[in-house]
């Protein structure tokens, strides 16, 4: 499925915009922010459709452990 395969130019500013307010309320600094933010964004397929079906919260807090679904 085509569809899965990568995030749209939308749907990439709206995840970045959520993760990083999410990021922000944690207090994590702009550089890590942005090193979150792009295992997230370049995932796999399968990553990109848990982050379609939990959304930017659920994976916010995941990226955030030790050997998480978007580090490998």
């Amino acid at each position: 499925m085509a569809l899965f395969k990568e995030l749209t130019d939308h749907e990439k500013k709206v995840y970045e915009y959520a993760l990083r307010d999410e990021f922000k309320g944690m207090g994590i600094e702009l550089a890590q922010q942005d090193h979150y933010v792009n295992q997230v964004i370049n995932a796999s397929e399968a990553c990109l459709i848990y982050l379609r079906k939990n959304g930017a919260i659920a994976v916010s807090r995941e990226v955030l452990q030790p050997d998480n679904r978007f580090t490998k």
